[in-house]
């Protein structure tokens, strides 16, 4: 049987999924590389990725000011898309 993870683990796991969502990574590649660093199942990797992106919606609506680097780095990666895009059209 394996070890459940303690509430500062899994908020670890969380975060760490946090800042690949902010770095753009999409939802399944966050999914497969939290179940393969941690050695979880996909349904639990899941669990962690969607606790990310509310983690993340919650610190933009709140503005949370615990959490800058990550909304700055949020911001940051939203605005170089948009660039992007519009240099692409």
């Amino acid at each position: 049987m394996s070890k459940r993870a303690t509430k500062q683990e899994t908020e670890l796991r969380v975060a760490h999924a946090a800042e690949l969502v902010a770095e753009g990574q999409a939802y399944s590649f966050i999914t497969s590389l939290v179940a393969a660093k941690y050695g979880i199942s996909r349904r639990r990797a899941r669990q962690i990725t969607s606790n990310a992106y509310l983690l993340l919606k919650d610190d933009i609506e709140k503005g949370d000011l615990n959490r800058p680097e990550m909304t700055a780095k949020l911001l940051c990666t939203l605005e170089t898309a948009m660039y992007r895009a519009m240099q692409e059209k």
